[in-house]
């Protein structure tokens, strides 16, 4: 069933069973984030994409992370733009690069072997 959940951070729009989040829906936080994809029985599973600003003085700065997610965190691969152009592709644990991946910087660098805890440790 589709529908629409008003919550407390925000409002969602999409598919749901037994009064949650179930199936393919959006989530708009206090109208400037935005997290959209897969749900299970209320909680963020599966695929999906988050677009968030940079601060709420700015909500224009927007970041985007995309990938596998599990229990409303990503974790598996993914992909991040952030704010400053810098893309990085790989694995991403707790929401952080982490394992094999590759940033590419805004100004052409590129960085690609493995990453801990959102920090590049080389080949």
């Amino acid at each position: 069933m589709e529908g629409k959940i008003i919550f407390p951070a925000g409002e969602y729009e999409g598919e749901i069973l037994d009064g949650k989040p179930h199936g393919k829906g959006k989530l708009t936080y206090n109208g400037f984030d935005v997290y959209e994809g897969d749900w299970e029985n209320g909680e963020q599973t599966g695929k999906g994409k988050y677009i968030w600003s940079d601060s709420d003085s700015n909500p224009k700065r927007r970041h985007l992370q995309e990938g596998d997610i599990i229990k409303g965190r990503f974790n598996g691969k993914g992909k991040i733009i952030f704010v400053s152009g810098d893309i990085y592709e790989g694995d991403i644990v707790d929401e952080d690069p982490h394992g094999k991946g590759k940033m590419t910087y805004a100004d052409g660098r590129v960085e690609e072997g493995n990453w801990e805890d959102g920090e590049y440790i080389g080949k």
